[in-house]
């Protein structure tokens, strides 16, 4: 396994770097005429809107350049298609590219769901934060306060905190090390992991370090953290996450559920190759249910969940400030953040690559928003043990077009 894993690794480097080099070229000299252009600054059409007499809500955004560049860059790559949507101060831009299915050739639409990857984790980190309001938890408590099986399962060096859980900054090693060193990756994919069962395959990692104030990206957290949501609510996590948020947000299209519906004619269709073979990876086992990757959603849905997050519709003002509080790397409580140009503020949202890349910006008052999804080229090597993106070249220059088209929406 490890000779076959290594020969794919090879291909994959060799892909990389010609990607790296061809394709971030061009979009870097897209980003680079936006920026020349003025940060605060959004190109507009040469001809003005049809209707004059809408409103400035009422009309409809011109194109972005640079998210319209990056998506046909994609799909020239061998993206099977790419969904994107802008709001600012209630105008929308939103495209779709490719096809729902390459093999059908059924064109995509922007309603069409996806895989939403790390954005799973502003959604669990929501109802913890719930639960915290509620009096029921406290982000200094034990993890083993409320999940006494902790220790035994992935044996801490020392006291995990419910707060260290929420910004990664808790220790714990992740899972997908000792998964793909007990099976093959096309077995790991197959594979559904309870919650218990990816922790007890986490605990088979080493701890890196004893001190918990440094940051270490690990799904496994967002498993504990879903653990304890279930005990303390008496309900499947994707019960919770659709009365917390969900329901109340209108957010139809959205679940983690647990079961997949592979055949719903609204799904995007994911490929990989494995071994000289092509399978579907739209919903496989491995993210089924999973509280840190787990949920399908469009990209209008993601939307509209970080404006109501933002304008203080799901959480208080003060326990929102304390999400937006971040550790290191930019992380805080199920947030990320970056540089608003045009504001001097953040940018606040979250990031991560399955067999989609997904990413979601919305400023501090929801206001200005993008949200931009696509599926993996076929042929692109998936890496389970970073499904933050990091190492990933593809979904960093989408974070870099995210945060561009953003600052071009002043």
């Amino acid at each position: 396994m490890e000779a076959a894993r290594a020969s794919r690794t090879s291909r994959t480097s060799r892909r990389s770097r010609t990607y790296r080099t061809s394709r971030r070229a061009g979009v870097a000299a897209v980003l680079a005429l936006t920026l020349v252009s003025g940060a605060c600054t959004y190109p507009l059409t040469s001809e003005p809107p049809a209707d004059t007499s809408l409103s400035d809500s009422q009309a409809a955004l011109p194109e972005s350049p640079v998210a319209d560049f990056f998506a046909h860059e994609m799909l020239n790559r061998g993206a099977p298609a790419v969904v994107v949507q802008i709001k600012v101060r209630g105008r929308e831009w939103s495209q779709a590219y490719g096809s729902q299915d390459v093999e059908t050739g059924e064109p995509v639409a922007v309603t069409d769901r996806i895989q939403a990857g790390g954005i799973t984790q502003s959604m669990v980190a929501v109802s913890v934060l719930k639960l915290v309001q509620e009096g029921k938890l406290g982000l200094e408590d034990p993890v083993t306060e409320y999940f006494p099986e902790f220790e035994q399962i992935d044996h801490p060096p020392g006291p995990v905190t419910i707060r260290s859980l929420l910004n990664h900054s808790s220790g714990l090693p992740d899972a997908p090390q000792a998964i793909l060193k007990a099976m093959p990756p096309k077995q790991a994919i197959d594979t559904r992991f309870g919650i218990q069962d990816y922790l007890r395959m986490a605990g088979t990692v080493p701890w890196a370090h004893a001190n918990f104030q440094l940051y270490r990206y690990s799904d496994a957290n967002y498993f504990v953290l879903a653990a304890i949501l279930q005990k303390l609510r008496g309900r499947p996590l994707g019960d919770v996450l659709n009365s917390d948020i969900f329901a109340p947000l209108g957010m139809s299209h959205t679940s983690l559920a647990a079961e997949p519906d592979r055949d719903a004619r609204d799904m995007i269709q994911s490929y990989e190759f494995i071994d000289g073979e092509r399978i579907n990876a739209s919903q496989p086992e491995y993210l089924i249910a999973s509280p840190a990757e787990g949920v399908i959603s469009t990209v209008g849905d993601i939307n509209t969940f970080y404006a109501a997050l933002m304008q203080g519709r799901l959480l208080t003002a003060d326990t929102l400030r304390d999400m937006q509080t971040m550790w290191q790397e930019d992380h805080g409580l199920g947030l990320q953040r970056w540089n608003d140009e045009c504001t001097n503020g953040f940018y606040y949202g979250y990031g991560g690559s399955t067999w989609f890349a997904s990413i979601a910006l919305s400023t501090s008052d929801g206001s200005r928003q993008i949200a931009m999804s696509f599926a993996y080229p076929s042929d692109t090597e998936k890496h389970l043990e970073s499904t933050d993106g990091s190492g990933q070249p593809e979904f960093e220059q989408l974070r870099e077009v995210a945060i561009a088209a953003m600052n071009g929406l002043c």
